[in-house]
């Protein structure tokens, strides 16, 4: 995982709304997976377990970056279950959920989807 200084300092761009969101995903995603890989470009990140796979395999998330709010994306969103259907899309396998404002995000809701993601196997 990228130290969180580090991780701070690459994205200082986004509003401090999104920022503090991304620091709680980071910080809910070593919980759940301590050995996943974190990869950071321009415009998202993506965590994988690379014990399994790469990215798409044993995907957990990627966050991508809008202007005001967060992508919250699961490669394999469409077999995980979401009881209180936070996950939209129209792909057919990967789905996502919207992240706006901290106070709103539905912390429970979202780490056991990220839970449930890290413990999926796709084989």
């Amino acid at each position: 995982m990228i130290p969180l200084v580090l991780l701070e300092k690459q994205l200082k761009h986004l509003p401090e709304d999104l920022l503090d969101i991304v620091m709680e995903l980071h910080d809910i995603v070593e919980r759940v997976c301590p050995e996943a890989v974190e990869r950071l470009d321009r415009n998202s990140i993506v965590y994988y377990d690379a014990n399994r796979g790469g990215p798409v395999k044993a995907g957990i998330c990627q966050i991508i970056f809008k202007q005001d709010y967060l992508s919250l994306e699961f490669i394999h969103g469409a077999f995980l279950p979401d009881p209180t259907h936070l996950l939209q899309g129209s792909n057919l396998y990967k789905k996502q959920t919207l992240l706006g404002a901290f106070k709103d995000v539905p912390w429970d809701e979202v780490t056991a989807l990220i839970t449930a993601s890290a413990q999926f196997d796709p084989a």
